[in-house]
């Protein structure tokens, strides 16, 4: 079992609902809607490490787990690009 195993299994609707609203909600700051969620959901210390698993999610998005957070090829393609330009240099 991973460490963050646990996490996943307390938190799987807070990690899928905050994932498909940073990917269609891409022109927002996404670790400010991430700490915002978390910080509503998950009691402290627990916090900062669900946040870091859903930006480990985010880092680990493909194609082939889209449909596990209800999103569609087209929003995540839009969300890639828009991530892109920001760290762009």
């Amino acid at each position: 079992m991973t460490p963050t195993e646990p996490l996943r299994l307390a938190y799987p609707d807070l990690i899928k609902q905050t994932t498909h609203a940073v990917v269609m909600h891409s022109g927002k700051d996404a670790l400010h809607a991430i700490a915002h969620a978390v910080a509503a959901r998950v009691p402290e210390p627990g916090g900062a490490a669900v946040h870091l698993l859903i930006v480990d999610e985010l880092c680990r998005l493909h194609e082939g787990v889209l449909a596990r957070y209800g999103l569609r090829p087209s929003g995540f393609a839009a969300w890639k690009t828009q991530a892109v330009r920001r760290i762009s240099f």
